[in-house]
């Protein structure tokens, strides 16, 4: 072990202790300064211990954290942390040198010299892993970390690593002053930049990883000449790897002797040197020739087996690395000198391996100088790196670009201005001396040059006025002032030279000169130098602490702004005076202000800011002066926050329903700006801000845009009330929602409960349903309230709720509302309502009109006779077709409504169509769109849509698309998004099946009537009158048997034809060609089901029908499943539609996907024709209906009126378990249980004369 210090020899035994327990928790290292954290023997505290070691690794500085250190004896903790720096030998050399000669040192060297220190080159892939790679996407550098322990150090040294400062980091201990400086401008030497850098400090875990005798191995990769060109090194919890390009190998081939490499580096002692050692006395590097390893003759058979040749080695696969030829070095084996200094510019990093006593240091070093005369005025100059005499001291000497320190080692040196340590200039060279070296005697106190003579010199003055006067004037010097004459040079102790005789004056700087305030700036910087050599002209020190700007606003129209110069302590009182960028102080003089003390040309004096440059000022200019603004007006500043409050809210019937009246008010951090003061700025129209005690307000502002469109008549004169419409409310608070303002002395509760109303979407009221014959349930009376809401607030609205939760029925329940409502308070007025519809639904909502509203009397305005001269008196309800409004918005145009309901609204999506058109064209106090679709993933539509139903909500085209269009669809805003939300959410409602499962029932049925097409009518009626004739007149014979199968044929045909014409042609690849008013209503239903995201179930006797809806499902591209007599994959299909989310349709015949099968997936139902056999069918929608559904299922039987369809639904309602006896498919067995009269029934077909449509009354 090695020996310590006399001063701590007494701990040497608990040192050695110490360390056997592994007591050093950390060593932290810049050069030859050290930190050391060692834990205690006895008490197991931890301190931390600081060493700064000489050349050879003697202690130079020592302290300890812990209080028992004494400066003469030391402590246990510096015995420990010294120990710990060296091997176990006596021979050992220090940690930093060891580290300065490791592979780990020259890799991390050459790779921070290649890429620098930037952490964004290596690419993290995950945690702890990272790679950099060429601009040729080549990996060049990769480090993977598989502990918890070294990913946090990756961590910490890629991702968070800290900034290290002078005051932070132990790396700035041993920098010179002119280090310093060039750090602090940005320009480190290479040694401090590699010493920053994150490749040192990863060196330096590497090395401590191979320190504490961590386990590792290393392994090479080849180029295809067979060269090494990447090392692989491979640590317990880390692996890292390094490209070497051939031309980088040579100098990382030496430092592979430090580790234990499958690549021997042979003849180890570098090219026959086995080591260097510096003979300080005489300044002699002896270079020691190291013993033959093996043989020339040997070393000449590796070459012949296959050797490569590299820059001073030879390289033998699966062998190792050998030196060519004997180092250079050896040919002269004692340097000193020029030669000395020729071998470590040449050979730095060769000779830093092989040095023993010696630190060779790579930061360049610039030498200051030191001047002084002897007694016999001969003039020293001696160079010094670090502190005077550094360089002249012990054994330290300089070698042309190389200097000796004493007890520290090599250093390079940069701006040498003379050869030896030494310089001595003999008295009778001092004058030449002095003439040729003006410029740098400049820099040395004491050592000036003055070109004026010292009988006879240039002085100046500032006057009062600020004008400044050069002089002559005699050089005063002190009696006791040592003075020399050199000949043409006079020399002042303490002052410097002065010329003998006096030099001719510059033409602008002479005696005589005067100059204005205005003008001595320029003149300082055009004549710098020679203003230098005036004495006292420059001071050495800056007045001025700090600047900065103090803005005011003198009047509604006016901003001043001064400038303010706050003055050291020690110069407040003092007359100091600012020219531009210099500042000057009577006796001491001038001096030019940095950069962080100069102000704007335009403020650095008072400015006062009108009209044009005000708005200049206050719209950029600002933000630039920002930095040097000391204080600054509150009513210039713009609030960083702006909230709307309200200390009052009450509804307004004066001005009408849905109006109401606020107290409102911007709140500020500063304060509160008056709703009704902002809208008089607003009105003042070349006026671009406005000047509140709370705060700035700029009044181009946007969010000021509906202040400017209210009207004056909106403002109470000399008070503070603003009226607003409820919708207006709800916009507004949407951007920026509405808060009461908590006042003392203010009564808020009714504000509060008025506030909540409106919020909470309340009505003092509640709505009477009284007629509607119907029982809702709990989610629908909460959309019925919501209703009632928006129409007694005069607003409309989109019900969006899922298929089969009852729109309908809400929307007939605000009917009844309202007509109650008028009933109650305007007995005799009589209120119309429009139901506009597609086509295919009419007489679904004829129906219920009639089945839950049968009080009011509803017109149907529908096919080629329609008319409207009765409805104003006969009748409450219009309902027509979004086809018959198209053609007739005209004629609608001029009706008034009271509430108009559009059903399936999103069929008016598109802006450009003209069934947008004749619905923006309604007149209505309330519209009320009707949709199962989600909206709000539309941004486009969503718009067309309220642009319906409430006109003048939505923003402007331009407004919605930069407002939510693009943030939303293309930037993915979640902020913008969150707004739109708020913006609509008081005016849509949309309820999931899965949020309401507990309020609805587990099936509900329901009878979807359509109309024949022209085209099927007149095929139904062609099929039929050719055969009905013969069957009639044997059916009204009672003598005749009934002939059940000729009438079970027809019925068949027909059957098909109300389904399809495509199935009864037999062609239902063409099905595109034929009409048919039940597929419409199919396409309808399945568009409904689908936007409500539920899987459908369809059902159909007929496989030319189930051809064509499979047909229509591919060229949709909606998925399904599907199961008839001849499918074999039954079970595959089934768990399709069950368990695959694409799969949306499940399209089967009854026969052989009526029983047995489990389809819960599916909640909606529809059977697309009806089933004879009514219990059937059940079984049928059971597969659907039952243990495992998790919605309510909703079933849709398909009839087709003024049909047999029609007629057999009827017969089945009406005989209810009319044929349930009846098993397997139909036949005309089935038809026995009609009587005689009911198959006369189902064989009259009367064509209705009122419900035909024409092509362009299609929707």
């Amino acid at each position: 072990m090695l020996p310590l210090p006399s001063y701590l020899n007494h701990y040497q035994k608990d040192a050695e202790k110490s360390l056997v327990q592994k007591l050093v928790k950390d060593i932290e290292f810049s050069g030859s300064t050290y930190q050391v954290l060692v834990e205690d023997l006895h008490t197991h505290q931890n301190f931390w211990v600081f060493l700064q070691l000489e050349g050879k690794g003697q202690i130079k500085d020592a302290f300890c954290s812990c209080e028992d250190v004494h400066e003469e004896a030391g402590c246990l903790h510096q015995a420990v942390a010294y120990l710990s720096l060296f091997n176990d030998s006596a021979s050992s050399i220090p940690l930093h040198q060891r580290f300065e000669r490791s592979l780990w040192n020259h890799l991390c060297f050459l790779y921070e010299e290649r890429l620098g220190d930037d952490p964004t080159l290596l690419q993290k892939l995950q945690p702890g892993r990272y790679v950099v790679r060429s601009s040729l996407d080549k990996t060049i550098f990769s480090i993977k970390a598989s502990s918890d322990v070294s990913i946090a150090m990756l961590d910490h040294l890629i991702d968070k690593r800290p900034q290290e400062t002078e005051e932070t980091s132990l790396k700035f201990s041993n920098l010179s002053n002119e280090e310093l400086l060039l750090w602090r401008e940005g320009r480190p030497n290479p040694q401090l930049r590699y010493d920053l850098s994150l490749w040192s400090d990863l060196a330096k875990w590497l090395m401590r990883k191979q320190e504490e005798e961590q386990p590792y191995q290393i392994s090479f990769r080849f180029s295809k000449k067979s060269i090494p060109n990447w090392i692989q090194i491979s640590f317990e919890d880390v692996e890292i790897g390094f490209y070497l390009s051939e031309a980088n190998l040579p100098l990382i081939i030496p430092s592979l002797a430090t580790v234990k490499s499958p690549l021997a580096v042979r003849n180890a002692n570098n090219q026959g040197i086995e080591r260097a050692e510096y003979d300080k006395e005489v300044g002699v590097l002896h270079i020691i020739e190291a013993e033959d390893e093996s043989s020339s003759n040997e070393k000449s058979s590796l070459v012949q087996e296959g050797g490569i040749a590299l820059d001073g080695w030879t390289f033998i696969p699966g062998d190792g690395f050998y030196s060519e030829e004997p180092h250079i070095l050896l040919q002269t084996p004692d340097l000193e000198g020029e030669d000395l200094s020729i071998a470590l510019t040449e050979h730095q990093r060769f000779l830093s391996t092989l040095l023993t006593n010696a630190v060779i240091h790579r930061s360049p070093q610039v030498p200051s100088y030191h001047l002084f005369f002897d007694k016999y005025w001969n003039l020293h100059v001696e160079a010094y790196l670090f502190e005077v005499g550094d360089l002249v001291s012990g054994d330290s000497r300089v070698m042309v670009d190389w200097a000796y320190l004493d007890e520290d080692g090599f250093y390079p040196l940069e701006n040498k201005r003379f050869d030896e340590a030494t310089t001595i200039i003999p008295i009778y060279e001092v004058a030449d001396f002095v003439t040729q070296n003006r410029a740098w005697l400049n820099t040395h106190e004491g050592f000036h040059t003055h070109v004026r003579s010292i009988e006879y010199q240039l002085s100046y003055q500032v006057s009062s006025t600020n004008r400044l006067t050069f002089t002559r004037s005699l050089a005063k010097a002190k009696d006791k002032t040592k003075m020399q004459d050199f000949g043409a040079w006079v020399y002042l102790e303490g002052y410097g030279f002065y010329s003998k005789t006096a030099g001719s004056f510059n033409y602008l700087l002479k005696p005589g000169v005067s100059l204005s305030a205005e003008q001595i700036p320029l003149f300082i910087r055009m004549n710098i130098d020679e203003l230098m050599l005036i004495p006292n002209f420059f001071s050495e020190k800056c007045p001025i602490e700090k600047v900065g700007l103090k803005v005011k606003l003198a009047d509604k129209k006016t901003i001043k702004v001064d400038p303010e110069y706050v003055l050291l302590p020690a110069y407040r009182g003092k007359k100091v005076q600012l020219f531009d960028d210099f500042v000057y102080v009577d006796g001491e003089g001038f001096y030019e202000l940095p950069l962080e003390l100069r102000l704007p040309d335009k403020f650095r004096h008072s400015v006062e800011l009108e009209g044009e440059e005000l708005n200049l000022f206050l719209t950029y200019e600002i933000e630039e002066l920002r930095k040097y603004i000391s204080e600054i007006d509150p009513r210039l500043t713009k609030p960083n926050q702006r909230h709307l409050v309200t200390n009052l809210v009450e509804s307004a019937p004066e001005k009408g329903r849905g109006w109401y009246r606020f107290n409102l008010f911007y709140e500020t951090e500063m304060g509160l700006i008056s709703i009704a003061a902002l809208r008089q700025a607003l009105s003042k129209k070349k006026q671009q801000f406005a000047f509140f005690d709370a705060g700035l307000v700029t009044l181009q502002d946007k969010q000021l845009d509906w202040i400017r469109r209210l009207d004056k008549d909106r403002f109470e004169k000399g008070e503070e009330s603003v009226y607003l419409t409820s919708l207006e409310f709800m916009r507004l608070n949407a951007f920026d929602p509405i808060n009461l303002l908590e006042q003392e002395g203010i009564d808020l509760e009714r504000s509060r409960q008025q506030l909540n109303a409106l919020n909470q979407l309340q009505t003092p009221d509640e709505p009477n349903i009284e007629g509607l014959n119907s029982h809702l349930r709990p989610y629908q009376e909460i959309g019925v309230h919501w209703l009632w809401f928006l129409y007694r607030q005069q607003l409309a609205g989109l019900l969006c709720d899922d298929m089969g939760l009852g729109k309908t029925h809400q929307a007939m329940a605000l009917l009844a509302s309202v007509v109650n409502f008028y009933q109650d308070f305007a007995e005799g007025t009589q209120r119309h309502f429009l139901v506009v519809c597609p086509t295919s639904v009419i007489y679904h909502w004829q129906d219920k009109l009639q089945q839950f509203l049968p009080k009011l009397r509803v017109c149907t305005f529908f096919g080629t006779k329609r008319s409207l001269e009765e409805f104003h008196q006969q009748y409450d309800v219009l309902l027509t077709s979004y086809g018959i409004l198209r053609n007739e918005k005209e004629l609608l145009s001029k009706v008034s409504f009271e509430v108009a309901i559009f059903d399936e609204i999103q069929v008016a999506k598109n802006q450009f169509s003209m069934v947008y058109a004749a619905l923006k064209g309604v007149k209505a106090q309330m519209k009320l769109g009707l949709t199962g679709t989600p909206i709000e993933n539309h941004l486009r539509e969503l718009k067309s849509l309220f642009d319906i139903v409430l006109p003048t909500y939505m923003p402007n085209e331009s407004d919605y698309r930069d407002l939510f269009i693009k943030p939303i669809e293309k930037e993915h805003n979640q902020h913008r998004k969150d707004l739109l939300n708020r913006l609509i959410k008081p005016f849509t409602l949309r309820r999931k099946k899965e949020d309401v499962l507990t309020d609805l029932p587990e099936k509900i049925e329901e009878i979807a009537h359509c109309d024949l097409s022209p085209y099927q009518q007149q095929l139904y009626t062609e099929v039929l009158e050719q055969r009905k004739r013969h069957l009639l007149e044997e059916l009204q014979n009672d003598q005749n048997p009934i002939p059940y199968l000729h009438i079970f044929a027809l019925l068949s045909n027909l059957k098909q034809i109300c389904n399809h014409p495509a199935v009864y042609l037999k062609t239902p690849e063409d099905y595109n060609k034929y009409t048919s008013g039940k597929w419409d209503l199919f396409v309808e239903l399945l568009r409904e089901a689908r936007e409500s995201q539920q899987k459908v179930v369809i059902f159909s006797q007929y496989l030319g029908m189930l051809d064509i809806i499979e047909q229509y499902l591919k060229d949709q591209g909606v998925g399904f499943a599907s199961i008839r007599g001849a499918t074999q994959n039954r079970k595959e299909q089934l768990q399709l539609f069950n368990h695959d989310p694409a799969c949306e349709v499940f399209v089967g015949s009854l026969q052989a996907a009526g029983l047995g099968v489990d389809l819960t997936a599916g909640s909606v139902v529809i059977h697309y024709d009806r089933w004879w056999n009514a219990a059937r069918e059940n079984q049928a929608t059971d597969r659907v209906h039952r243990i495992g559904q998790t919605r309510g299922v909703q079933v849709f039987k398909l009839v087709t009126k003024g049909t047999f369809e029609e007629k057999i639904d009827a017969m089945i309602e009406r005989k209810g378990q009319l044929m349930e006896e009846v098993v397997g498919v139909d036949d005309q067995n089935t038809l026995k249980k009609f009587s005689r009269e009911e198959l006369i029934d189902l064989l009259t077909f009367e064509e209705p004369e009122e419900e035909h449509v024409t092509l362009s009354d299609i929707d």
